[in-house]
This record gives structure tokens, C-alpha cells and sequence, in this order.
């Protein structure tokens, strides 16, 4: 993110204060504000960029309205996008034009076997993204940890949301511990916002999913700890006890919402933590608020970090109001 993407008080300071002082010299919105020239340098320069600046020839400042900024300044950009989507949707027709074709010789080849074990990578990710295009009624997962990284994971990732968007019906079950990752957090909520009803339990098994109550889907070690295996596994004895561990787990799980809920109250805050809160939502900066309390950048960072997964913020301003709301700007008492 550059130093333009955000506008700080100093920032928002000059823009009000140039709406109140219509055409006038930055000099005298300076004098105004109790403030040398220099320090207003890179204040004009981002609202300028962004469109809610001008200053003429005569170097009289002017205020821009914000919708006029928005329409001028991001208007190319929203009309880029567009046409960016527009060819993202036509590659995908494209792409997708050659699916039957694509499955038609995969099941060909598929072993009729009630356990098959998969160990190259791609053609893991064959089966992954097979078993997700044929899923017709319900997909369950069950994923321990965090987001993962690996290439199987990603693409489990891929073919959670593309069964969603064919409007098949999933169930993701995760661990708490999921939520403390801020990426996590993203995914999960991407999937809820695509349909998928999501879970968490303190512990669960590991990593399966399950498809149409048919086939179950399990990652399984190698001898390079980098890269899995998959067994593909048939049995109905063993699908059946796969689908009622899930159930069970799922019975006692909570909700993403209530998981949510619950990371904002149970936000633990200290003196320090609510008066970098305090100091953030007033728009000073890391290093700033460091020197004011005496403590390491790093450290302010971090405390800012660790609130932010508390509550499930996923940036400074969200975190900003959820602490304003919540009370959590208030330094706590000794007592």
C-alpha cells in the first residue's frame, strides 16, 4: 500500500480547513492551522493525487467535492477493471467449453479401486478439480490449522469456491486456531459470502473432503515432507465413518459468526494497548506513537497485529472503529 492509498489527520485537517477558506493562498491555510508550509507539502501532494485538491495558477487552493474526486481520479481505473473482468469471463468460457470433454476421458482411466493412492502432484490436482466439477449435491471439509500453503491445499482452496459458484452446498469445518490468522479470516469469510456454511471446533481430524457422500478425499504423508499424497477412497464403511465424525464435530462447532462475535469481546486490552489504539484511531503514525509511549515501533506494531486478529479487523480504519464502538479507545484503570 503506498503513503497515497490513506489520508491521515494532518490530511483530512487541510482538506476541511480548505473547504472552510475557500481560494485561498496554502499560506494562509498554514497560518490557519497553526502550521508552517513545509508541513503541509505532503498533505497537498496526496490530496492532489487523489483528486480532492486543485490550486490554480495564482497557487490558490480549492476543494475538490469527494464524489467529483472519486468519479475523476478512479474512473479510468473502474472502467479498466471492467473490461479486465470482461476478459477474465470470456477465458473462462473458453476454458470451461472443454470440461465434458476433459472428464470424460479422466473417468476413463479412473481405477475402479476402494482406496486409489495419488502421489503426482498434478494429477492430484486432476482429481481435486474433477471431483469438484462432478459434486452435484453436497461437498464436506474438514480443514485442521490454519489456511494452508502447500500446493494441494490451494488447490482444495480453488475447488471449495468453484463447486460454491455451481451452487453445490458445502460445509467447511475448521479449528479455532484458524481465526488468529488474518489471511484465514479472508478465505473463511469468502467462502460465507459465496454460500458455504462454516465452522469451528478446538480440535479436529485431519484434512478430508467428502463429496456427495460417495467419495472421500484424504491427504495423506509422503516420504518428502514437502508434498502429500491423496487416497481417493470408495469403501461406503469407511465414507460412513468419515461423514459421521464429521457430524458429530459439526453438531458441537460454532458458527463463523458467533467466532467472530466472540474474537471482539474477548478482546483482552492492557494500558498500553488502548492508548496505541487511542493514538492510531487519531491518525498518528507507528513511529509517532512509539516516541509518545516510549516503546519500539516493532512492539507498537505488533500490539496493532494482535488486536486486529482479535476482532477480526483486516485493516487499521476497522480496527479503528471497532475500538471506538467497543469501548476499547478507553485506557482501562489500574484498579
Amino acid at each position: 500500500m503506498s503513503d497515497l492509498d490513506e489520508l491521515d489527520r494532518l490530511d483530512v485537517a487541510l482538506y476541511r480547513r480548505a473547504l472552510v477558506q475557500p481560494g485561498v493562498p496554502l499560506s494562509v491555510l498554514a497560518d490557519s492551522m497553526d502550521c508552517m508550509v513545509e508541513e503541509l507539502d505532503k498533505p497537498t501532494a496526496r490530496l492532489i493525487e487523489m483528486g480532492l485538491l486543485r490550486i490554480d495558477e495564482h497557487e490558490t487552493v480549492t476543494a475538490v467535492s469527494p464524489m467529483l474526486a472519486e468519479a475523476t481520479v478512479l474512473g479510468a481505473e473502474d472502467l479498466e477493471l471492467g473490461a479486465r473482468r470482461a476478459l477474465v469471463e470470456s477465458r473462462r468460457n473458453a476454458i470451461r467449453r472443454l470440461v465434458p470433454d476433459w472428464n470424460e476421458a479422466f473417468v476413463a482411466h479412473i481405477p475402479d479401486l476402494a482406496v486409489d493412492v495419488i502421489s503426482d502432484q498434478t494429477q492430484i490436482g486432476n482429481v481435486l478439480m474433477h471431483y469438484a466439477d462432478r459434486c452435484q449435491q453436497e461437498l464436506l471439509s474438514v480443514a485442521p490449522g490454519r489456511l494452508p500453503k502447500t500446493r494441494i491445499d490451494s488447490r482444495t482452496r480453488i475447488a471449495n469456491l468453484y463447486t460454491l459458484r455451481r451452487g453445490i452446498k458445502l460445509r467447511a469445518l475448521y479449528q479455532q486456531v484458524a481465526l488468529r490468522d488474518r489471511h484465514t479470516r479472508s478465505y473463511l469469510t469468502e467462502l460465507a459470502d459465496n454460500g458455504a456454511k462454516v465452522r469451528f471446533a478446538t480440535s479436529v481430524p485431519g484434512r478430508s473432503l467428502v463429496i456427495d457422500r460417495d467419495v472421500a478425499l484424504l491427504p495423506i504423508p509422503t516420504a518428502d515432507p514437502s508434498r502429500h499424497g491423496l487416497a481417493v477412497v470408495r469403501e461406503p464403511n469407511v465414507i460412513a465413518w468419515v461423514i459421521a465424525t464429521f457430524e458429530q464435530l459439526w453438531a458441537e462447532a460454532q458458527t463463523l459468526e458467533d467466532a467472530l462475535s466472540r474474537g471482539q469481546e474477548e478482546a483482552e486490552l492492557d494500558q498500553t494497548r488502548a492508548a496505541i489504539l487511542r493514538l492510531m484511531a487519531e491518525g498518528e503514525k507507528d513511529e509517532a506513537i512509539s516516541r509518545r509511549l516510549s516503546i519500539s515501533v516493532r512492539t507498537c506494531r505488533r500490539q496493532i497485529a494482535d488486536y486486529m486478529a482479535q476482532v477480526g479487523a483486516t485493516s487499521r480504519f476497522q480496527a479503528g472503529v471497532i475500538a471506538a464502538r467497543a469501548g476499547h479507545l478507553d485506557i482501562p484503570s489500574s484498579n
